[in-house]
Order: structure tokens, then sequence, then C-alpha cells
């Protein structure tokens, strides 16, 4: 072989080498980006699982919290005109829940100076624990006031009981493990809940009825107005 031809074939085959090498690079490069695609996809595709999930989850959560907050129970407290008549006022603690409340309790800082009997009764009940089924409560007297005209005459304060305005906070359980303690706060006033409505003791008796029948007439009046206040 002469030398040009040597020189010629030396140079076919350096040209071979570097197509060689530069299809060699271009297969590098195009895996690459096939893996860095890959990759890409592989991260999308753990994003969207991830969205699903966490929005699964949120979902279940929120429809468990629905849950409990349409199974729990609710206790709250309000004051009406008391079952005892002119000047009276009741306190009731009532479940309006879908579920029983139990070991309820009730605090408050706003005990009269005074520690009648009526006080001393709503302690003994507040720190009791109590036991509320749904729909059901607890009625205690919470005020007595003088009536117009009265004069007391066991030389005691003018008025029994509590004061007109009071925050109770109460606390209590639900069967629900998941969410078991519960506490409210309210605060009752007798002097906030507007010109408050008296049951009615029915129709005046006739000046025709004998002392006897007018006494009936009177007793049943009294019946008829405290049924009506049982229904507040």
């Amino acid at each position: 072989m002469t030398p040009d031809e040597l020189a010629k074939r030396s140079a076919e085959i350096a040209e071979s080498a570097a197509h060689a090498a530069w299809w060699a690079a271009a297969g590098s490069i195009l895996t690459a980006l096939l893996t860095l695609g890959l990759l890409l996809g592989a991260y999308a595709a753990w994003r969207t699982a991830k969205a699903s999930l966490d929005h699964s989850r949120d979902a279940q959560l929120q429809i468990k919290l629905d849950s409990i907050e349409q199974t729990r129970p609710y206790v709250f407290a309000h004051i009406v005109p008391g079952i005892g008549g002119g000047g009276s006022w009741d306190l009731i603690l009532r479940n309006s829940g879908r579920s029983a409340a139990t070991d309820l309790t009730v605090d408050t800082e706003d005990w009269p100076g005074v520690d009648d009997l009526i006080v001393r009764k709503l302690r003994e009940m507040f720190q009791a624990a109590q036991t509320l089924p749904p729909g059901v409560s607890i009625r205690s007297f919470w005020r007595i006031e003088p009536t117009p005209g009265s004069v007391r005459t066991d030389g005691g304060p003018e008025v029994d009981g509590m004061p007109k305005t009071a925050s109770l906070t109460m606390r209590y359980s639900s069967p629900d493990p998941s969410n078991p303690r519960y506490q409210d706060t309210y605060v009752v006033s007798t002097d906030t809940i507007g010109l408050t409505p008296v049951a009615s003791t029915g129709p005046n008796p006739s000046s025709k009825l004998s002392p006897g029948e007018a006494s009936l007439h009177k007793m049943l009046g009294q019946i008829v107005q405290s049924l009506g206040e049982l229904r507040r």
C-alpha cells in the first residue's frame, strides 16, 4: 500500500471513529433525557397520588368531624320565670344534643355574698356529676325577688338566690372516645331576656262562686300556670 493510500485509509478510520464517538455521545444524551423524563413523570405521578391521598384524608377527617358535631351532646343554660310564682326565676340546664352528657358539672365565679338555701343547693347541684340524656333538662330555683307590695318579715335579705347576671361554665363528657370532653360557657341574666310573659292562670272567677268554689278555682289556676311554666 502506497503512502497516499495509507494516509487516505487512516483518514477514513479517524472519520469513522469520530462518527462513532458522536453517535455514542448522542445516545448518552438521549438516554439521559429519557431518564430525566421518566423521573419527572414519576415525580408528577407521586404529586398527583399524594394530593389525592391528602384530599381523601381531609374528606375523611371532615366527615368524622361532621359526625361528631351531629351526634355530640349540647348542654346549654338559660333563665326562665319561676314556677314558684311572681318574682321567682328558675335555671334550666338542657341537653339538646343527640347523645348523653355525662359527668356534667357547672362552675361560676359569680356567687353572691349571702349563702342562703338557694345558693347552697345550687352549689351542691353544680358540684355533683350529673347525667343528661338527649332532650332531658334539670330545673332549679335561681333567684326570688320581692313582688310589688310585699314585705319580708323574717329579717332576711330582700332577694334570695343568685345575682341577676352570672357566667356559667359547663364541663361534660361524651360517649364518643375520639372527642370525649366538652366545655361551654353561657351568660345568664334576668335583665337581658326582655319582658318575659308569664303563663296564664285562666279566667277570673265569677263573683257568684261560693268561697269553696273560689278557692278551688284559684288552686286550679295555679296548677294551669305551673303547667305552662314547665313547658318552657
